[in-house]
């Protein structure tokens, strides 16, 4: 049962990182996040457009490590967990009042992170974190059961799924509050 968690897991992580790249690369919308964090930084010239696609790549990078199989999964599930660790602290810092960094997650979303990003990112690290810990524990095998492995597969995209409309549906079930929406453009 853990070796069908950890490939959950593994699916799970590798489904988030390949939409948000992919809605990245296709979008572009990652340099206006990375735009707004450099304003706020104290040096004259920060390359944007390189962070914004060097963003991009790590995403895919990893995204596609998790894709291969079982022998990057530590490494992957490890960076995966630390990435989206950094990620909570960004939407924890935009949370904050005069710190609104608008939020390219998953495509050209308006949102400025906030609360429930921070959710979003926490409970994200966790399932990073914890594929990792299953991943040690069961080294790199794979489940055998080809039922299990279709369930896990479509969890997996089920998961990939609300992460990637997370925006949306916050709005979907916020109360009413005019002018208040990010439709995605």
């Amino acid at each position: 049962m853990l070796t069908l968690t950890a490939f959950l897991l593994q699916a799970t992580v590798a489904g988030v990182f390949l939409a948000s790249g992919l809605a990245k690369a296709l979008d572009g919308a990652g340099r206006e996040t990375w735009a707004a964090l450099a304003a706020r930084l104290p040096v004259r010239r920060f390359p944007v457009r390189a962070a914004a696609y060097a963003h991009t790549a790590a995403e895919l990078l990893l995204g596609a490590a998790l894709s291969a199989g079982t022998w990057m999964r530590v490494p992957a599930l490890g960076a995966a967990t630390v990435l989206f660790t950094a990620f909570t602290l960004l939407a924890l810092y935009s949370a904050q009042p005069g710190n609104a960094v608008p939020c390219a997650c998953f495509g050209s979303s308006r949102t400025p992170l906030g609360w429930p990003h921070v959710g979003r990112n926490l409970a994200l690290t966790g399932v990073a974190a914890a594929g990792l810990a299953c991943a040690l524990a069961v080294g790199p095998a794979l489940p055998t059961s080809p039922g299990g492995i279709a369930v896990a597969l479509a969890a997996a995209a089920a998961v990939t799924a609300v992460t990637f409309f997370f925006d949306d549906l916050v709005d979907l079930f916020r109360a009413d509050t005019p002018g208040v929406s990010s439709p995605r453009t």
